[in-house]
């Protein structure tokens, strides 16, 4: 952990380059919005080019700081084990099997800060048997007495939080609901390389609700400190929050490094010796053409509430190779070919409540057309160690049931539409 960690911060050092899915920009950075609109503007096939007239005098255009859009997920999905609940196991974002299914719908409206326009504002609603299986575990304070708080009333928001950026210092400060930098990849499934998420990161928090702070070093990296109620819930368990450090940095043109260390209390038990300590560490590097990722998770957790305080241990890590095959049609047409395999260390069960050794792989064919609809095949492969199994099977639909499956096959056949619009809410005179 040391020696990763003193990689990061001497990597820090190199000039700054592309932004990925999660990077956070400096305020001495271009601004995304900017360039998403230098892009638009150089698509000749997007919009009409109209030259203005001799006696009309241009106008500069405002900076796009609103985006707004949706997607879509359908398609089916099949499991060799054929369970009779159609229920996949220990999968949030693909929940559903052995039928035709909309496993997710999301929309959404954002505002980024900007030099004008310093503040930020964000809203995301999600629908769908996908959206119910992450907020499955929420609690309700307070048992049968709660009000005001389980999945019944967070399921359908996805994201938001509202903020500022302080000038010149370029500190963000913001509250509210937020997705996670904690492994990089996303719970929305068209921003990821492969379909469906890989076992650690359904075992960290996608989400996360608190406060945070931002603050950039130079171009090159973002510091964040983050205060949340706890991993993955919108209510608190208990009455002590939960803490995040950690920072992103991008050395170079393509390559993104981030280390996030996220600890505080995730049962009743409050006190110190019994939180949750999380160590994540990521690497990626994207060059269009090709990319890879590695991903590398520890959690220690004393368990108090149980008789002589066990200690709980998860170990994790992953690699994702992605290829374009095809571009095409200026660029409308793009094939992607992505990989994964997986390595889930769960030494005592805390994580999906079996001891276990998890091992997984995954082949994704991606098809993009026109930045609107995505073709996605995907053939998953995982295996437990555990003699008594753990993927559901035929009538065996309990995790205690007899007949526990200790391997699955997977093929997801999707369609994604998506549908994203930048604009600007005045004109820049």
């Amino acid at each position: 952990m040391a020696l990763a960690s003193a990689i990061f911060w001497l990597l820090c050092a190199a000039p700054r380059g592309y932004d990925g899915p999660r990077a956070v920009e400096s305020a001495d950075a271009p601004e995304p919005v900017v360039l998403a609109q230098r892009e638009h503007e150089a698509a000749p096939h997007r919009r009409r080019h109209v030259r203005p007239s001799p006696t009309e005098r241009p106008r500069s255009v405002a900076p796009r700081t609103w985006v707004v859009g949706a997607f879509l997920d359908a398609g089916y999905v099949f499991n060799s084990n054929l369970p009779d609940n159609h229920v996949n196991r220990g999968i949030f974002t693909s929940p559903r099997t052995g039928e035709f299914t909309v496993p997710f719908a999301a929309a959404y409206l954002r505002h980024d800060p900007s030099a004008r326009e310093p503040w930020q504002f964000e809203l995301a609603l999600q629908f769908g048997p996908a959206a119910t299986a992450l907020l499955a575990s929420e609690p309700e304070p307070g048992g049968d007495a709660s009000r005001f708080a389980g999945a019944q009333v967070w399921q359908h928001i996805s994201r938001a939080n509202v903020g500022a950026r302080i000038p010149r210092a370029g500190t963000e400060i913001a509250a509210g609901v937020f997705t996670t930098p904690i492994g990089y990849w996303s719970f929305w499934p068209k921003d990821n390389w492969n379909y469906s998420t890989p076992w650690h990161l359904n075992a960290v928090p996608y989400v996360l609700m608190g406060g945070r702070v931002l603050q950039p070093v130079g171009k090159r990296v973002v510091l964040h400190a983050w205060v949340v109620n706890g991993a993955q819930t919108y209510a608190d368990l208990n009455k002590v929050p939960s803490y995040m450090g950690g920072g992103i940095a991008t050395p170079i043109p393509g390559l993104q490094i981030g280390q996030f260390v996220y600890f505080g209390p995730e049962d009743l038990d409050p006190k110190p010796r019994a939180w949750r300590l999380l160590s994540d560490s990521w690497l990626t590097y994207d060059a269009g053409s090709w990319g890879i990722s590695f991903v590398a998770d520890v959690m220690r957790e004393r368990l108090t509430l149980y008789p002589e305080a066990p200690v709980a241990l998860y170990v994790a890590g992953s690699v994702m190779p992605r290829v374009r095959l095809l571009k095409a049609w200026r660029d409308r047409v793009q094939w992607f070919l992505s990989g994964r395999g997986e390595v889930f260390w769960d030494r005592d069960g805390r994580i999906f409540g079996v001891d276990q050794l998890l091992g997984s792989g995954v082949l994704t064919s991606d098809v993009r057309l026109w930045d609107y609809l995505l073709v996605r095949v995907e053939y998953r492969y995982d295996r437990s160690d555990n003699p008594a199994g753990f993927f559901y099977r035929g009538a065996a639909i309990h995790d205690d049931d007899d007949g526990l499956a200790r391997q699955q096959h997977t093929v997801n056949v999707m369609l994604t539409g998506m549908f994203e619009h930048w604009f600007a809410t005045r004109r820049k005179q």
